[in-house]
């Protein structure tokens, strides 16, 4: 067995949330040597898409959106980057529904919806210009940790040593259980099925989330006027349309006619869904990040900005760390993000649980919450600015 280097930093997990740490801890330590360690080689804007980059799109939250802007990795998505300008939050069957637009709140935009694809090759031209950050094409097999460093063991035979060893490689991390982290989940006997749709009216960068009795609908506009990402939660017991027009027809009759027709459909993948929290998400020289530390439902399409607010405040934790795998600096990031990963956790799971239940109670409880948030400014303010990643982080 032969050593490659050793690093301040190893990031297991290639992904968006692996590569924007990576480039977050660039810049607040630049003495650093960082290693980027996934089994699939760095993506590139011409390369078939590795899985995290796929033909999916990302709710890029307005805050979020800072955080590319400060590390230059803005200018390359803004031509994908649709704005949402307004959010449309409806139960079907019942009015008035509430309506959150950017006016209301000073801002340009309350968010982006950008594919995947376009997010990991402006990460992965940042990327190329970091000679200290060093993409090594491997599988992590073992780590073993001692006082001063851990061991990383890459299935090619070689070994990496690092101060600290972040696992972000995914929501059934197989690192994180290797190293017994375990895992709280709930099962929501849901699956979301994923695709793009072509409506016959302009969506005016208008986002529309809609609980249906099968459960929530999200409809986000992409770049092209008339074209939307859809993300469809339904029960998993539920027989799917093996046609395309009688999947759109469907789904004509769960949305409505707000934007016309739905003409056509992309093809469709379908992900089961559940809520997962790690137990763990540090020890002595070793974090757990993204999907890998907690998995959301999509209903309010925070997983990714929760991460990348995670990313954030680790990078500044750690900027002037002489040693940043010591416990008590990796506590104190914990500590920092623990309020806004519960209550992120707690408005996803609660929005699940109250708007598919078919309880009179929960009914009138969630028309309630809807009306009130359209009386009472203060609380829509705060719930929109949680949405938009706008509390209490700075992305600069």
């Amino acid at each position: 067995m032969t050593d490659l280097h050793d690093y301040d930093l190893a990031i297991v997990g290639g992904g968006m949330v692996g590569t924007a740490l990576a480039l977050l801890c660039r810049r607040a330590n630049p003495a650093w040597r960082i290693a980027l360690i996934d089994p699939e080689p760095p993506v590139a804007s011409a390369a078939p898409a590795r899985p995290s980059f796929d033909s999916r799109a990302t709710a890029v939250s307005a805050g979020s959106a800072q955080c590319f802007v400060s590390l230059g990795a803005w200018d390359p998505l803004s031509a994908s980057a649709a704005p949402i300008h307004q959010v449309h939050i409806s139960d079907k069957g019942y009015l008035p529904g509430q309506r959150i637009d950017r006016t209301e709140h000073g801002v340009e935009a309350l968010g982006y919806v950008v594919p995947n694809r376009s997010i990991g090759a402006a990460l992965a031209e940042r990327l190329s210009e970091q000679s200290a950050i060093e993409s090594l094409t491997a599988a992590v097999e073992k780590v073993e940790f001692g006082a001063e460093a851990a061991r990383l063991t890459l299935d090619s035979g070689e070994s990496v040593t690092a101060k600290l060893v972040v696992v972000a490689d995914g929501a059934h991390s197989a690192l994180r259980d290797r190293l017994g982290i375990a895992v709280r989940e709930r099962q929501y006997g849901q699956r979301a099925v994923v695709a793009n749709v072509r409506v016959s009216k302009n969506h005016h960068n208008s986002a529309y989330e809609r609980f249906t009795d099968q459960g929530p609908l999200a409809l986000l506009p992409l770049a092209d006027p008339r074209e939307l990402a859809l993300v469809w939660t339904r029960p998993e017991n539920t027989p799917e349309p093996s046609d395309d027009s009688a999947f759109l027809a469907e789904l004509q009759r769960r949305f409505g006619y707000r934007l016309g027709r739905f003409e056509a459909v992309s093809p469709r993948a379908d992900y089961p869904l559940a809520l997962r929290e790690a137990a763990e998400q540090v020890r002595s020289r070793l974090a757990v990040m993204g999907n890998a530390a907690h998995s959301l439902h999509p209903v309010a399409g925070q997983g990714f900005n929760l991460a990348l607010r995670d990313c954030v405040v680790l990078a500044e934790c750690l900027a002037s760390a002489k040693d940043p795998g010591i416990l008590a600096c990796l506590q104190a990031y914990e500590r920092a993000r623990l309020s806004d990963q519960q209550l992120t956790a707690y408005l996803s799971h609660s929005m699940v649980k109250l708007f598919t239940s078919a309880n009179p109670a929960a009914v009138t409880l969630r028309h309630s919450g809807l009306l009130a948030m359209e009386l009472l400014a203060p609380l829509k303010t705060g719930f929109s600015r949680q949405m938009m990643g706008l509390t209490g982080v700075h992305y600069a």
